[in-house]
């Protein structure tokens, strides 16, 4: 038992020393020496835990991505209309790009499109799912008309692509964005424009 948490210890002492390495030095700089230097221990015992940098960087990828997705789960039952949580939704997605391309900065300027696409290997099935589930809970309530589930679906992922493509564009020059702004024009945008086009009043 003490054995296999020591283990679980040291998993997690390698992803956040590396966390910070990466966010120091970037993707292309980092080897494995730096990361079992951080660690105090050789790179053969890093081997025993990821194959190699990318698997790293891999699993800190994912450890992001279920802190935010626990975020989402947590916070969207807390509000009782469909524009409401999809207006939820939006905030919390944005504010996670945001923060973890200012926390990657330097990943961002060496130009590492691997990262988005990481990223949403592990976003866009959930959040297909949590937006679903708010238009259906629009279309029961009265707040959107009714559509067949494919639709509903089919609607999910669009709105998922056009906000990634607005967030990618905002994004490459994090230093000078405006979050509070962002966050009104995506208010616009999403929850006002479509709320005209779905509104079953």
């Amino acid at each position: 038992m003490a054995s296999e948490r020591n283990e679980v210890d040291l998993r997690g002492i390698i992803l956040e020393q590396a966390t910070k390495l990466f966010k120091l030095f970037g993707y292309n700089k980092l080897v494995m020496d730096d990361i079992a230097r951080a660690i105090g221990k050789s790179r053969s015992t890093i081997y025993l835990y990821f194959k190699d940098k990318e698997d790293i960087f891999s699993a800190i990828v994912r450890r992001e991505i279920d802190a935010y997705l626990h975020e989402l789960a947590n916070d969207l039952p807390n509000h009782t209309t469909a524009m409401e949580q999809l207006r939820a939704y939006l905030r919390i997605k944005f504010d996670f790009r945001y923060a973890k391309a200012a926390e990657f900065l330097i990943m961002n300027r060496e130009g590492h499109p691997e990262l988005l696409a990481k990223m949403r290997v592990y976003t866009d099935p959930p959040e297909v799912q949590y937006l679903s589930k708010i238009i259906q809970f629009g279309i029961k309530n009265g707040e959107c008309k009714a559509m067949s589930e494919a639709n509903v679906a089919l609607l999910a992922k669009l709105l998922i692509s056009a906000f990634n493509g607005i967030a990618n564009d905002v994004l490459t020059d994090v230093e000078s964005t405006e979050v509070s702004m962002i966050h009104v024009l995506l208010d616009r945008i999403f929850i006002q424009g479509l709320g005209q086009n779905l509104s079953n009043r």
